[in-house]
């Protein structure tokens, strides 16, 4: 019946196409140096029938009608220039437009107007809402990485890593229901748990175009609820070759370390073919000083009997850490294309990224348990450990395609091959704890963010700083890889449409599949203990001590607080002392099983998916509508570990497979009220795949007493998308605002509750932690931009700017309602038909959906006037809850942040131009708290980092 549809679908599409009309074609060139025009918009003076050029400045206009007509071109920055077109002369017209007189008077056309002009054009063409930043935008701003760069874009929050900012966040929305692309096709995550891709790979100069597509079309993938990003990297457009390269060193405060960036394009179009390679290279020397909480919820020591209502919030462990870090990141994309005429064309595509991190973690932790009170625990201890390693991921995507017209059809596709890993080659992790009896602490919370530790038994308090008889509690080697491949061929067909004199458009249908394989391997080696002699082997091995061991590290400032973090071991002398004597080492057996093949999985994926979609305009509207199919069949392999709670038992194997399938509706309308004025609204439906983490049967075991599982049988997600929006375009700017709304069912979230995986009298009370799916979720909004100059300001204020967006975002989430930490007598076995984590009792809770910050903002203010360019701006976003606890007091949120950041450009001349970037300049911290403001559960500092340099054009 469906094919049926698309059938008879085509064929009236066929016969209502008006035999009378033809094409006009032709390209669009700047008068001075002959470079193509991209964006520039064409049309007919007696019909609605218009075009827009491309990259390389080719238009075609349908469904023109009449022996004689006028083709007016025009575009910002350009005088419009008129052709006289016949049906024998309709083909390969050439217009050479002038740069504006008017324009140069303010505003001379550098990269900077010009990357706003070819923007806001593409915006103001689009089929659907979205934002578009151009690579020209990109440098007025100081951000390194592709994250960064689109937290400047209305509706995007970020979580950062490090300072910088990584996994991005669509209109109050976790990560994972916004898809990631590059030029058009779905590219895989490097990381072993999750779908999404954290956007500090890519680098901001290996960008052309970054399209953040708030509502999709019939013709992309439909699994992107919060919407879809799709970064496109640059391309040959100049007929003279053009070199560009970036040099540029910088400072970072905090550890008082340099920075260093390179870049480098070439491109060139000689005759019918392109070439374009880009480079980038950049590495920075960083770090953090951070203070973490882990707490727990129960009751004072001594009053465990005295009913179900005695639990309260206490601390389980205070962590000062200190990282030093080493961030490289390097990308390459070269394009290649080739013109056989205005008709037909192939393309090679490619894009390489390596972001490595070494990281040197710092930290002492004090352990905290029987409390007398909040602030008084009888029963405590104290970790020194250290971890280094190594992780580096790669990202490379390649891309074989052409766009071709045979008769009336336009066809074009693609087969992309898309390739992501994550490797930590060498991990090593080794923790010490401090000998003898417990010792008492108690907390002095004077000053909440920076609670002091203070020991008031004098008789245990000596255990503390006997560093020369802390013993080693574990020693950690690991070696993880993670490999995550897209293998991707689809086809696309256009045939134009013209029903009478005003009704023009087109029938689009196409499909897809998506091969996707990924998998995780694990390999570790964990040691309890060392001991000075064995059984097995002759000799003595030396003492291993902390001092014996240390590489001299101190920090007697930590947060400039007087946190003291000392008497650590050095990660190269733990390695060093384990290679020369691995007899001594007593194994872990089941803390390696576990560690070596509890999170170790495989799943296979092969995805389907049709479309069938036609636009319409007539006059001034514009009708998109359409519907996607897309179907799933997946194939999942985890592990689990069996034990007894002490020893290893035994393994099994744990497989799922099914198919999960999608009907996908979609209708928007455009109405132009005038040339800058435009009207939309739009109705779809989308979904989103799950996380790997989810739904892979496996089970994990976390930090103390703390155990993850995977759940195969978990819905996906699916939602309503409602989306209205108003905008205006400026001379040189915008202003527009929208509302949206999204009602999302069966969303997903990790349910946490307390409770045994056995016999408690033989397995510890633990958390657990396992997706589940929500019952349903509301989130609605609204958006607004203004971008503009204050040209309306006499003398020297008319060369200010003015950037701004603003979204407000509220949710309402339900849930089966939690259990309270007080009900910790359930035996939960996980692989067991019956699993069930969640509260059996009827309750509805409401809760905000994690990832929602209620508002963001940009503020700017800039100045651009012939060879200088200044810019501050601030970035504000809400606090958000980040992660549910197994109660609300145990919630964890993101709290609210304000950057400042600047910018400055200095054009020398028409090759030259210097420029100095001051990221942070607030020293905004990455705070989370928990349960309330007042409670915080991490606060981690970066200050300030800054770098200049000089970008060579010619």
């Amino acid at each position: 019946m469906k094919n049926l549809f698309t059938l008879l679908f085509i064929v009236f599409c066929y016969f209502g196409y008006s035999q009378t009309s033809y094409r006009v074609t032709g390209y669009v060139f700047d008068a001075k140096n002959n470079e193509a025009v991209f964006g520039a918009i064409l049309y007919e003076t007696k019909t609605s029938a218009s075009a827009s050029t491309n990259f390389n400045g080719r238009f075609q206009i349908t469904g023109v009608t009449g022996d004689t007509v006028q083709i007016v071109c025009s575009i910002l920055g350009y005088t419009s220039d008129t052709l006289t077109v016949t049906k024998a002369n309709r083909d390969n017209l050439k217009f050479y437009l002038k740069e504006s007189s008017e324009m140069l008077e303010t505003v001379e056309i550098t990269g900077v107007a010009e990357g706003n002009i070819k923007a806001f054009l593409d915006r103001k063409k689009a089929e659907n809402i979205k934002n578009i930043v151009s690579a020209e935008q990109i440098k007025t701003f100081p951000d390194m990485n592709a994250a960064e760069v689109m937290q400047r874009i209305p509706g995007i929050t970020l979580q950062r890593d490090q300072g910088e900012g990584r996994y991005v966040q669509l209109r109050g929305t976790p990560p994972e229901l916004t898809t990631f692309n590059v030029n058009g096709e779905q590219i895989p995550s490097p990381e072993g748990n999750v779908r999404y891709v954290g956007m500090d790979v890519i680098a901001s100069d290996q960008i052309e175009f970054i399209e953040v597509n708030k509502v999709l079309t019939p013709d992309m993938d439909g699994d992107g609820i919060a919407g879809s990003v799709n970064i496109k990297t640059k391309k040959a457009s100049s007929k003279e070759g053009e070199f560009q390269s970036t040099l540029s060193g910088g400072y970072s405060d905090l550890r008082s370390t340099p920075n260093y960036q390179g870049q480098f394009s070439y491109g060139q179009r000689k005759k019918k073919l392109g070439f374009q390679i880009n480079g980038s290279y950049f590495r920075n020397q960083q770090g953090s000083d951070n203070i973490e909480y882990d707490y727990v919820k129960g009751p004072f020591f001594g009053s465990q009997d005295e009913g179900r209502d005695n639990y309260f919030m206490q601390f389980n462990e205070v962590q000062l850490r200190h990282y030093n870090i080493t961030r490289t990141r390097v990308g390459i994309s070269p394009t290649l294309d080739y013109q056989f005429n205005e008709h037909s064309r192939i393309y090679l595509q490619g894009m390489y990224n390596r972001f490595s991190d070494y990281e040197i973690r710092r930290r002492k932790i004090y352990t905290l348990d029987d409390a007398l009170h909040e602030n008084y625990y009888l029963y405590g201890g104290i970790n020194h450990d250290v971890r280094e390693r190594t992780k580096t991921q790669e990202l490379s995507s390649l891309s074989f395609g052409g766009e071709h017209k045979v008769w009336k059809l336009n066809i074009d596709y693609q087969v992309f091959y898309a390739l992501a890993s994550e490797e930590t080659p060498d991990l090593m992790e080794v923790n010490y704890d401090n000998p003898g009896q417990a010792i008492a602490m108690k907390i002095d919370r004077s000053d909440p963010d920076y609670p002091k530790i203070i020991f008031p038994d004098t008789a245990n308090a000596r255990f503390a700083e006997d560093y020369e008889n802390y013993e080693m509690d574990n020693l950690l080697f690991s070696n993880e890889k993670t490999l995550d491949i897209n293998f991707t061929p689809r086809i696309n067909i256009e045939i134009p449409t013209s029903f009478g004199k005003h009704w023009k458009g087109y029938f689009k249908t196409g499909g897809k599949m998506r091969w996707k394989s990924k998998a995780r391997d694990i390999q570790s080696n964990e040691f309890a203990s060392y001991r000075t002699t064995s059984f097995l082997y002759p000799g003595e091995g030396p003492p291993m001590t902390i001092p014996s061991l240390s590489d001299g590290f101190v920090d007697d400032n930590l947060l400039n607080q007087g946190y003291v973090v000392d008497n650590l071991p050095g990660a190269s002398e733990v390695r060093k002392f384990y290679q020369e004597f691995p007899q001594f080492f007593i194994i872990d057996r089941l803390g390696t099983r576990e560690q070596s093949f509890g999170e170790d999985y495989s799943a296979k994926e092969v995805i389907y998916a049709a479309y069938a979609m036609f636009r319409q305009d007539y006059k001034k509207l514009m009708i998109l509508g359409g519907v996607r199919f897309e179907e799933t069949h997946i194939n999942y392999e985890g592990q689990r570990i069996v034990s007894d709670g002490n020893r290893f038992l035994y393994m099994d194997t744990l497989t799922d497979s099914r198919v999960h399938s999608f009907l996908l509706p979609q209708l928007q309308l455009k109405y132009s009220v005038n040339d800058n004025l435009n009207l939309r609204a739009a109705y779809t439906e989308s979904y989103a795949r799950p996380n790997f983490e989810y739904v892979l049967p496996y089970r994990q075991e976390q930090d103390r007493n703390e155990i993850r599982y995977g759940n195969p049988n978990l819905i996906y997600p699916k939602a309503n998308n409602f989306d209205l929006l108003v905008e205006k375009y400026l001379k040189k700017g915008i202003l527009s605002g929208g509302v949206f709304f999204k009602n999302i069912s069966d969303f997903i979230f990790q349910y946490k509750r307390f409770g045994y995986e056995g016999d408690p009298s033989n397995f510890s009370l633990v958390e657990l932690t396992a997706p589940v799916n929500g019952i349903r979720a509301h989130v609605y909004g609204a958006e607004l931009q203004a971008q503009f100059m204050f040209d309306f300001l006499p003398g020297f204020w008319k060369r200010f700017g003015w950037f701004s967006n603003y979204t407000y975002t509220h949710s309402e989430a339900l849930i089966q309602q939690r259990t309270s930490a007080n009900y910790a007598n359930q035996v939960i076995l996980f692989g067991d038909n019956d699993f069930n984590i969640q509260n059996s009792e009827e309750g509805i809770e409401v809760i905000q959906l994690p990832g929602q910050a209620q508002h963001t903002a940009n503020l700017a203010i800039f100045y651009d006037y012939k060879k200088l360019f200044i810019r501050v701006t601030g970035n504000y976003q809400d606090d958000f809850l980040n992660e549910l606890g197994a109660d609300k007091d145990l919630d964890v949120y993101y709290d609210e942040s304000f950057r400042l950041d600047l910018t400055a450009n200095y054009q020398l001349n028409k090759k030259i131009q210097f420029f100095v970037n001051a990221m942070n300049l607030t020293n905004t911290p990455l705070r989370r708290y928990i349960g309330g403001k007042s409670r915080a559960q991490q606060l981690e500092y970066y200050s300030w980092w800054i770098r200049g340099g000089v970008r060579i054009k010619y």
